[in-house]
């Protein structure tokens, strides 16, 4: 009998989400700025939070978080898994402007079917052969395809099988954004590459390309697509664009394009590296100083036979397969330039990038790695073999985020290293300055 009344609860809920509480009326928007109408809290009272709490760890496999009134399933799905915040977002039925907003505008398309072991595509479970309450339900898939992840309610975000819920599971919908991916991100002559979409459902598929460097294959009109290189000595990036228009009731047109380099590495792989000649990583040049700049290669599509173009300022030493040894002279910072050989042996430039001088004193600041994810060392080095840093100086370094608000502080440090613990950072560039006797020492770090 408990579970029946609880079941109800849940199935309450459903029909009227802030039946004790005023909505917030908050707006949030789906991918295309379509806004949707929010809440802060469903409104529940404790007693009725912790015994959905119960309920609903019943048929979970695995419980993420407790039951709470700040989220429910839509906003979960909808908004949290996205990246967005913990809403509670009205259910198709009590509101004319909400969950179906996310697909009726195009930012979300339905699929033909559940795509396999693929997570984080949107669920919503849509069958007219239950009352309405009962086929209001939002989740995400997993690698799993027979387990979700779904929050119930004001009950708990978890792990379930996609039929163990209080929902009909009958007509399930399948939504995702829309998206291109291929083979590879370069192609060679010779070789063909296809870019695939995922199954949409009631779309028409129409693809377009550079046709100066490519030529069609195959996939017209579905959701698989293939070129070819059409010369085996001319390199550059083509684009390859795909133009899909929803069918009724959605009726939209949405566009999409991926860059592909054709007979050369694809610019993404690509990265110069500024080293000093003791091999520590620095991010701009100072002066009559030697530096290292190497070609750093991360995918698939090999080069050889480096030539570099450098500013008329430099010297330059010696070449070694990716790498320049130069000297700056009076001339610090400017533009290199990168040719070599990629398949069929074509010759072309590969990346240009500019190099900035800064403020150069007796000593710099390195961090090993960089970037980093957990850890970072911090060192202080010296900039000739004359000057050399005091063990016992004490020293202070402050870390700005990248909207330049100040994030750490730390003071009283002595060595010539100091350890950054980076775990738990979010993503992006940080701003490092370090105040050493008379000298500020400035850098960025990294955090991936």
């Amino acid at each position: 009998m408990k579970k029946i009344i609880l079941l109800i609860i849940i199935i309450i809920q459903l029909i009227i989400p802030n039946v004790f509480s005023q909505c917030d009326d908050l707006t949030r928007y789906t991918p295309l700025m379509t806004p949707i109408k929010a809440c802060s809290s469903g409104g529940w009272p404790d007693e009725v939070v912790e015994e959905t709490d119960t309920y609903t760890r019943s048929f979970a496999i695995e419980v993420y978080d407790d039951g709470t009134n700040d989220y429910n399933c839509h906003g979960y799905a909808w908004n949290v898994d996205r990246g967005g915040d913990e809403v509670w977002i009205n259910n198709l039925y009590t509101e004319s402007s909400n969950v179906d907003n996310y697909w009726m505008d195009g930012s979300y398309i339905e699929l033909n079917s559940q795509p396999a072991s693929t997570g984080h595509v949107k669920v919503f479970y849509g069958s007219n052969n239950f009352p309405e309450y009962l086929d209001d339900h939002s989740a995400v898939t997993t690698s799993n395809s027979n387990v979700f992840i779904s929050k119930m309610g004001c009950g708990v975000r978890c792990s379930h099988l996609k039929s163990n819920s209080p929902y009909d599971y009958s007509d399930l919908k399948y939504f995702e954004l829309l998206k291109v991916a291929s083979s590879a991100n370069f192609v060679c002559y010779g070789n063909n590459i296809t870019l695939t979409t995922p199954d949409y459902a009631n779309c028409s598929f129409t693809w377009t390309y550079s046709t100066n460097l490519l030529n069609y294959v195959s996939g017209q009109g579905t959701n698989t697509f293939t070129v070819t290189p059409k010369y085996s000595s001319t390199s550059g990036h083509a684009y390859i664009s795909l133009t899909l228009t929803i069918g009724s009731p959605v009726n939209e047109t949405r566009s999409i394009s991926k860059t592909i380099a054709v007979n050369m590495p694809n610019y993404d792989d690509l990265e110069l590296a500024l080293l000093t000649t003791g091999g520590s990583p620095v991010s701009y040049m100072c002066p009559n100083t030697h530096y290292h700049i190497f070609l750093n290669n991360s995918g698939g599509c090999s080069l050889s036979n480096y030539s570099w173009s450098i500013p008329a300022g430099w010297t330059e030493n010696y070449t070694w397969n990716n790498m320049v040894s130069v000297y700056t002279g009076t001339s610090p910072g400017g533009m290199v330039e990168v040719y070599a050989d990629a398949c069929n042996s074509v010759n072309s430039k590969v990346i240009t990038d500019y190099f900035g001088s800064g403020y150069c004193g007796q000593f710099l600041m390195v961090f090993s790695p960089n970037p980093t994810t957990d850890e970072t060392t911090l060192s202080i080095e010296s900039t000739s073999e004359e000057k050399v840093l005091d063990e016992n100086e004490e020293w202070e370094l402050e870390i700005y985020n990248n909207t330049q608000i100040l994030k750490d502080k730390k003071t009283k440090i002595r060595g010539n290293q100091y350890k950054l613990k980076t775990s738990g950072w979010k993503e992006g560039i940080y701003f490092v300055r370090v105040k050493y006797k008379d000298e500020i020492l400035q850098g960025k770090l990294v955090v991936k």
